[in-house]
């Protein structure tokens, strides 16, 4: 069963666009559910970005999914959108609904019905090849319950987008997703093996399972990142790895900004890289550190408080100024040990600190948690929203400094006072 926010129940929302035609060839056995209710035409008629959000709970949308459809096989697609091109209706495929970008958006001036294909009930894992390493899977599929799925199998994908627990399969590959873990399992156009799309022109998807074909143009890397403009995406074929023998997690403080980034330099000229290594600058690294147990035992406050006069008092470490490094590093032992072992000599040479495993691993959870705590914001009329960026080397302070004077001159412009607005950076 779904969550339903109150504030669906007192949006105003228009009656439905009917195409009864369309409805009545289709019938009740193309899909598993076909709802008109209020409260899933208003969740299927945005995204999780900041505008769609607020519009959310704070005003209402021009436009809704006049329908909701949840199929359960390519078959089932099939005749849907050989349906709907036959009566001209308009479809929208949706997955997690953790889309940024604004693809979820329906346009006011759309007359047709429109209907939004819910692909959450097609998550089966239809076969794992454990040899050859591959494994075939329905495109509804929600990260958190893929890797539960596969384990049984003695394998893991890998894929760790920050929306991990609520996306799926399908919108990873539409979006060209990355990955918290990408250094070891790369990015979503990396692990895709093969792709199945159902098109008005008919369903494509490769002839065969080869890991590598010298001709062109990739079918693949044209449907990553169509956004749902080219088709339905069914399934897919993953690359998947042997389960890690181990899981290694640590953290390291540096002085201030600048530092930490002559060490993520220098790592990035090594052969081989943590599974995840993220910077985050001074304004993070105090905001990760309120988010602690509510309750902790007077020894370990005890010792955090020594911990504490230990950086500050004894080795130097300005809080206005000190930044952290929180890196994983996950597959074999022996390699990973190597590893490990490899990053913190480096950052030994950059003034680094070794700050331990838990922060480490605080660090990591830190991303997953930061969606929690920005809808949990919204009550308190904060807002907040990230973006990600790629720049030369040889840019990334400026880049930082630039963008950050950028968000608090707009923030002023806005009404917002310099106490109301706080920014930070992290780079991977």
């Amino acid at each position: 069963m779904r969550y339903t926010d109150p504030k669906q129940e007192d949006m105003q929302i228009a009656a439905p666009i009917l195409n009864h035609e369309f409805l009545k060839e289709l019938g009740d056995k193309s899909f598993s559910r076909r709802s008109f209710e209020k409260w899933e035409r208003i969740m299927h008629s945005h995204g999780a970005d900041l505008e769609g959000l607020t519009t959310l709970r704070y005003g209402t949308f021009k436009r809704f999914a006049d329908c909701v459809i949840y199929p359960e096989s390519t078959e089932h697609c099939e005749k849907i959108v050989q349906l709907a091109c036959k009566h001209n209706v308009c479809l929208v495929p949706y997955g997690g609904g953790t889309n940024v970008t604004k693809a979820l958006r329906l346009s006011e001036d759309e007359k047709r019905m429109i209907v939004s294909i819910d692909m959450t009930r097609m998550t089966a894992v239809k076969w794992v090849d454990k040899e050859n390493r591959l494994a075939c899977i329905q495109a509804g599929l929600m990260g958190a319950d893929l890797e539960r799925s596969l384990k049984p199998y003695g394998v893991v994908l890998g894929h760790e987008p920050d929306s991990h627990e609520f996306s799926t399969l399908g919108g990873w590959i539409s979006t060209r997703a990355s990955g918290m873990k990408k250094n070891t399992y790369g990015n979503i156009e990396d692990i895709v093996n093969n792709i199945t799309i159902v098109t008005p022109k008919g369903t494509l998807e490769k002839t065969s399972l080869w890991p590598r074909v010298s001709n062109g143009p990739d079918l693949n890397h044209v449907i990553m990142g169509s956004e749902g403009n080219f088709g339905i995406i069914t399934e897919a074929v993953l690359r998947v790895r042997p389960l890690p023998e181990v899981r290694i997690y640590d953290s390291i403080l540096f002085y201030d900004f600048e530092q930490g980034i002559k060490f993520m330099y220098e790592v990035s000229s090594l052969r081989k890289y943590p599974s995840s290594l993220r910077l985050v600058d001074n304004q993070q690294f105090k905001f990760g550190q309120t988010l602690k147990p509510a309750q902790e035992s007077s020894w370990k406050n005890f010792v955090d408080a020594a911990k504490k006069f230990f950086v500050l008092n004894v080795k130097g470490y300005d809080p206005d100024q000190m930044c952290a490094a929180t890196l994983m590093c996950e597959g074999e032992k022996e390699e990973q040990e190597a590893l490990h072992k490899q990053i913190m000599k480096i950052a030994k040479k950059h003034n680094g600190m070794p700050a331990g495993a838990e922060n480490g691993h605080k660090g990591y959870l830190l991303t997953y948690l930061i969606a929690y705590t920005r809808d949990f914001a919204y009550d308190y009329h904060v807002l907040a929203e990230s973006f990600e960026t790629s720049v030369p080397w040889t840019g990334v302070s400026n880049l930082c400094k630039k963008v950050k004077k950028r968000l608090i001159d707009e923030g002023k412009r806005e009404g917002f006072t310099l106490d109301k607005i706080w920014t930070s950076f992290r780079v991977t």
